[in-house]
């Protein structure tokens, strides 16, 4: 008898348990399979790339070691291997010490600026501010020099006291002198200051009168001096015969303008020049207002004088006036009267608010026929001196 579907003389199949029965063999792995599970094997027993090379190092100073023992160096190489380890260690725990830098004492002081950086003083104060640091330390100001093209040279040191101001004393030499200084703490000097200049001038200033000429003579009541002289110095006019002052400033090209005014006659006017570091120099122009010159005008009562009926006196006058050719009183006229046969005759007189001097004199000697001549010399102080004269004619 068959069973449903399956022929009798095939068992059935028993449930798989993942073995082979007892007494069958399992089937052989293909020679693919076991290749690819030889070489996983492989990797997984192989040493990662790090080891290998420790194992490597260890076997070469294994090597290294067995041959100093046998030789006997082992142990200077111990020793310098411990010395070498012990220095990485140590450079690797110790604290970092960073290199030095330049160390600067403080920051530059500073040296103030006279108000005229000219002088005639052989010698100058520098009057220096420090920094607040310094105060109170040892510290001390080197001040430097530098004369006309020449570099900056240390001339001495001032110790810093208990303020920020500092005085240096120096000493100048003709000319420029250019200063700047520096602080020194504890061996470190500080950048320099900025430079300040004195210039030494001991040379009067020399002054030019380019107009008016020296004598001259002005029509109008004021004149107007013109004139050079050293750049920025100080200038002073006072005319002598009124007491008038002015004053002025040469420019930047030693150019100056003075006006001030003038009296009748002459004036003598000082001109007083001061440059910039206090030299002076003084000088004297005289100007005369209006012509420079006083006139005279001699007339006399008769200019015949007839010896059948002379007169009994003669009066001779004059007219005095000033370079303007106003009247001028106080002008001094001497008059000289010479008739032939006669003595001269002389008298002095003074003009009065007029202008006007007169004399008269009498005719006592005994004349000739002849000529004559009547004369006057008038002198003013500040215009010198003038004359006239007029004939006088002796007939029968």
């Amino acid at each position: 008898m068959t069973s449903r579907g399956r022929a009798s003389h095939v068992q059935p199949r028993p449930p798989s348990t993942g073995r082979p029965r007892k007494g069958v063999r399992a089937a052989a792995p293909s020679t693919q399979r076991v290749r690819a599970h030889r070489g996983l094997e492989a990797r997984r027993r192989r040493l990662p790339l790090p080891a290998r090379a420790l194992l490597t190092l260890s076997v070469m100073i294994l090597g290294a070691a067995v041959f100093l023992t046998a030789s006997g160096g082992i142990g200077p190489v111990v020793a310098s291997l411990g010395n070498s380890f012990a220095d990485a260690f140590n450079k690797l725990v110790a604290t970092p010490n960073p290199s030095p830098t330049l160390a600067v004492a403080t920051d530059a002081p500073i040296i103030a600026a006279p108000t005229q950086p000219y002088t005639n003083q052989p010698q100058a104060t520098l009057h220096i501010t420090v920094p607040v640091a310094v105060v109170g330390t040892t510290a001390t100001v080197r001040v430097y020099v530098a004369l006309q093209g020449l570099s900056l040279t240390p001339v001495g040191e001032v110790a810093v006291g208990s303020t920020t101001q500092v005085q240096a004393q120096v000493d100048l030499t003709k000319g420029r002198n250019d200063f700047s200084a520096t602080v020194v703490k504890d061996g470190v000097e500080s950048p320099q200051a900025p430079v300040v200049t004195i210039v030494l001038d001991q040379d009067p200033p020399k002054v030019t009168i380019s107009s008016p000429a020296n004598g001259a003579s002005i029509s109008a009541s004021t004149v107007t001096i013109v004139g050079t002289t050293q750049a920025g110095s100080d200038l002073l006019a006072r005319n002598g015969a009124n007491g008038v002052t002015t004053t002025g400033t040469a420019d930047a090209n030693g150019k100056f303008s003075l006006t001030l005014t003038i009296e009748q006659g002459s004036n003598a006017i000082t001109i007083q020049a001061t440059d910039p570091a206090g030299n002076e120099t003084t000088l004297t122009l005289t100007v005369k207002q209006g012509s420079g010159t006083i006139q005279a005008n001699l007339s006399a009562s008769t200019y015949q004088i007839r010896t059948s009926s002379p007169p009994s006196s003669i009066q001779l006058r004059v007219l005095v006036t000033d370079p303007t050719g106003a009247p001028l009183p106080g002008a001094t006229a001497t008059f000289t009267l010479t008739i032939h046969g006669c003595q001269p005759i002389t008298n002095v007189q003074t003009t009065d608010a007029s202008g006007r001097a007169t004399f008269t004199t009498p005719l006592t000697c005994t004349y000739t026929v002849g000529t004559g001549l009547a004369t006057v010399l008038v002198s003013y102080t500040g215009f010198g001196n003038t004359t006239d004269r007029v004939p006088m004619n002796v007939v029968k």
